[in-house]
């Protein structure tokens, strides 16, 4: 079945625009690359805090993604009190349910997010609205990882012909 510009636009969780929130919130991610819109988003000054979520990987139970993210944010400067780590996880869904009581328990109610995500993963946008009933706004930072077995860019024109 060829992707077309529908689909591709069904999927897409990219958004003009971003504004103040109360939290940067990082998908959980085998990718360094996850980090990058964290850090802009976070030096811009638009957020106070970063969650980032994703327990032990999958492929590779002694790497857990968000310790991984947390090492490569504070090569960037940016210090560990600035930092929420959600380190259980498994899968979008359980990012979310997971990092809630952590979030709320340091800040109260969220009412507006930022979430890092890559660009077609607007079902993890759905994950947050569902997940945080009394966010108001979700802002996404979304980025373009590589892709791994070919290394192309997963853009709208390649990403449906990926190898991987």
């Amino acid at each position: 079945m060829p992707v077309t510009d529908d689909i591709a636009d069904f999927v897409d969780a990219s958004a003009l625009g971003l504004g103040p929130a109360d939290v940067i919130f990082v998908f959980g991610s085998t990718l360094p690359d996850a980090v990058q819109p964290a850090v802009q988003v976070f030096r811009s000054g638009l957020a106070p805090l970063i969650v980032l979520t994703g327990g032990p990987n999958r492929r590779n139970p002694a790497h857990v993604e968000s310790d991984a993210h947390a090492r490569l944010l504070q090569a960037h400067g940016i210090t560990p009190d600035k930092l929420l780590i959600e380190r259980e996880s498994q899968t979008s869904r359980e990012n979310v349910q997971f990092a809630r009581p952590l979030l709320e328990e340091r800040l109260g109610p969220i009412r507006t997010i930022i979430a890092v995500t890559k660009w077609w993963q607007r079902r993890q946008i759905h994950l947050l609205a569902v997940g945080f009933p009394s966010v108001e706004r979700i802002y996404a930072a979304t980025w373009n990882p590589p892709a791994r077995a070919d290394a192309r860019a997963y853009d709208r024109t390649t990403w449906a012909s990926s190898t991987d």
